[in-house]
């Protein structure tokens, strides 16, 4: 059966409840911008448990696309984690090898997306109780992009022009809400982060979202909310890989 279903967060708690749903997670995951390039076979992630007790999660892969601005997810068999569950004991590591087994087109990037679910009735989940007296499970949803022919990852040390050149944008309205519509026209994702108004990419004078903002994968266009009162300027920056500065993204098309 093919599944899809939508999900909104990297970082998602699942309870009965959201009446103080707080937990702290124990599981350190690394590296979480994961790609697989055309001359690879696959790609390395490490989960660390970090608390006093054992946990076991279960690993999927999924196809990632965008429609109306939402991540659409559905089910997939070019993309393989291996193994698809693992239960680390506390202070150790596990390593989960993501394996390609299908051919990527040539000059194509195919965008997934890594959904790690910590498994009910582990130790761990037990443990993780708060107030309420609600069992905490945690999920980690990580971006992975495969490569085909012709086609590398872009480094978090840049450069970016080719995704900058790519970008541009306009101002929507949909039930007195403005929103920035970001339309990327290339054929690589966008990670947006650090992005604002200003006179220059040194002087921002108005901050749309510091930090992470959300991913355009290629040919979408997805609406981010504009916040409230907060006049758009004539010049919109944006960080576009995490180790390179600001750039001008260009207006409309």
């Amino acid at each position: 059966m093919k599944i899809k279903y939508y999900l909104s967060a990297l970082l998602i708690l699942l309870s009965a409840t959201a009446i103080n749903a707080q937990a702290a997670s124990s599981v350190l995951v690394w590296p979480i911008f994961q790609t697989i390039s055309s001359s690879d076979k696959g790609s390395e992630l490490w989960l660390q448990n970090r608390g006093n007790s054992a946990v076991t999660l279960q690993l999927r892969v999924f196809k990632w696309q965008q429609r109306n601005s939402a991540s659409v997810y559905s089910d997939q068999k070019a993309v393989l984690a291996s193994p698809p569950f693992v239960t680390v004991q506390p202070g150790q590591r596990q390593l989960i090898r993501l394996i390609r087994l299908q051919a990527t087109a040539p000059q194509h990037e195919d965008a997934y997306r890594i959904v790690i679910d910590e498994i009910p009735g582990s130790t761990a989940s037990q443990t993780n109780t708060n107030s309420a007296g609600l069992i905490m499970r945690m999920r980690y949803v990580l971006p992975l992009f495969v490569y085909g022919q012709g086609m590398s990852p872009v480094s978090q040390d840049g450069p970016v022009s080719s995704i900058r050149n790519s970008l541009s944008w306009n101002i929507a309205s949909k039930k007195g809400q403005a929103y920035l519509a970001m339309t990327n026209h290339g054929s690589m994702h966008a990670r947006l982060s650090d992005i604002f108004w200003g006179s220059d990419a040194q002087h921002p004078t108005a901050y749309i979202s510091k930090g992470f903002l959300g991913y355009v994968l290629p040919g979408q266009t997805v609406l981010f909310p504009l916040p409230a009162h907060q006049a758009p300027g004539n010049s919109l920056f944006s960080r576009l890989a995490d180790n390179v500065a600001p750039v001008g993204i260009t207006s409309g098309r």
